[in-house]
């Protein structure tokens, strides 16, 4: 991750108005990244209640790598929903995660780094117009 924020600054101009947004930024990449901005601050979350929108409802299940699957799907199952976003760890996981979600008949769609932007960005559309491809 170090060498894609490095990457991508040496590639933009150098005036530029620089934003980093992350839930999980780790130290190490905070300090790449204050390298590469002018008088930067964090904008930190101290209270868990501030992240949750009226009308949503967020669940978090500390589970052990292979009961995962199983519990999501049970979940899924007693849920009554519009749409779900689930974030997880890394490209593989999100493809696996978008085939066992269309195993189980539930609509998917997977949005990650491998994707080109402009179809992140249609990908996204499309979540949001509720419109889902099997």
């Amino acid at each position: 991750m170090r060498a894609d924020v490095q990457a991508i600054f040496k590639n933009t101009p150098i005036e530029k108005q620089v934003m980093m947004f992350s839930a999980t930024l780790p130290k190490d990449i905070r300090e790449v990244c204050r390298k590469f901005m002018k008088n930067p601050f964090e904008v930190l979350v101290d209270n868990e209640n501030k992240l949750t929108l009226e009308g949503l409802q967020q669940y978090y299940v500390d589970l052990k790598e292979n009961e995962k699957n199983k519990k999501l799907n049970d979940i899924l199952d007693m849920l009554e929903f519009n749409q779900v976003i689930i974030f997880v760890k890394n490209i593989n996981r999100c493809r696996e995660l978008d085939k066992l979600l269309r195993e189980y008949n539930f609509p998917s769609i997977a949005i990650h780094g491998d994707l080109e932007q402009e179809e992140r960005y249609l990908l996204l559309f499309l979540f949001l117009q509720t419109y889902i491809f099997y």
